[in-house]
């Protein structure tokens, strides 16, 4: 399983490639949306991890173009962040999020949402 992990903070990025190698995951990391999207566009990932606070364009409009690419339109993304607010939950819900995670978060708790949403069937 592919994993695309976009974060504009490295340690946040380094440590959930770690771990989620750990798991058996191949996981790539991105510090920007641009860069992540371009990631995307390049590579199949069966689910992105994706941070909402990014500089220039945000995660909530990163989801959305990557919700956009043909090859994603069932991919699940699992939007981090520590805004826990009900607007940017909904925000992300809509951009095409499948999830929502508040930091800080253990690493279990996202094992278990990354399982959920891969164990979900997907319809076309």
């Amino acid at each position: 399983m592919n994993v695309l992990v976009i974060d504009d903070e490295s340690s946040v990025g380094t440590l959930l490639r770690f771990n989620l190698h750990q798991k058996g995951f191949d996981v790539d990391t991105a510090g920007s949306a641009a860069e992540g999207y371009a990631k995307a566009q390049s590579k199949a990932f069966d689910l992105v991890i994706l941070d909402v606070a990014l500089p220039g364009i945000d995660g909530i409009e990163a989801c959305s173009m990557i919700k956009s690419l043909e090859d994603y339109e069932d991919t699940p993304v699992i939007m981090i962040s520590s805004r826990s607010d009900s607007v940017t939950r909904e925000q992300a819900r809509r951009a095409g999020a499948a999830d929502y995670l508040v930091k800080p978060f253990t690493f279990q708790e996202l094992q278990s949402r990354i399982e959920d949403q891969l164990s979900r069937p997907y319809f076309v």
